[in-house]
């Protein structure tokens, strides 16, 4: 799968304004307008959206990789935020990005590190899914702020 940056449709979030731990939670508006990558792990047959950020900060923190750094001229902090994933499995949430809305050099980057990032993103869902199921999701400092949480039944986790 070559690499998709999108959006998602206002109308998704206006469907699922239960979902707790996502970025600029209640402001449909904006959650719209942030560029996705579309990663297709074969792992759960599930599609995960991850944001890009403009200030993602340190991508490897004390307690493990929140993301994948994608700076640019402008935005030296910015990156993909593998703790703000959403799953969206129906494509007519999704609107491709006819004209790109990010500098050529993060898209290069991305491009670059596509397998990479594909890699680390694996690495933390299966972290996750371990978490949950053994409980431990909020005493996990990488998983606490995780929108993952939204999607347990998607992910084969059902005693959470």
């Amino acid at each position: 799968m070559k690499q998709i940056l999108c959006y998602i449709k206002k109308d998704y979030f206006e469907k699922h304004v239960d979902f707790i731990k996502l970025l600029d939670v209640g402001n449909s508006g904006k959650q719209s307008k942030r560029t996705h990558l579309c990663v297709k792990i074969e792992l759960d047959e599930n599609i995960f959206y991850i944001p890009l950020r403009n200030n993602l900060g340190a991508d490897i923190r004390k307690f493990g990789r929140i993301g994948h750094s994608v700076p640019s001229e402008k935005r030296k902090k910015a990156g993909l935020d593998y703790r703000y994933v959403l799953i969206v499995n129906n494509p007519i949430y999704i609107e491709i990005q006819t004209e790109r809305k990010i500098p050529s050099s993060q898209f290069k980057c991305i491009q670059r590190d596509y397998e990479l990032i594909k890699s680390e993103f694996e690495v933390y869902l299966r972290g996750y899914k371990r978490a949950a199921k053994k409980r431990r999701i909020e005493k996990e400092p990488l998983y606490r702020e995780s929108s993952l949480i939204n999607f347990h039944t998607e992910l084969g986790i059902f005693h959470y």
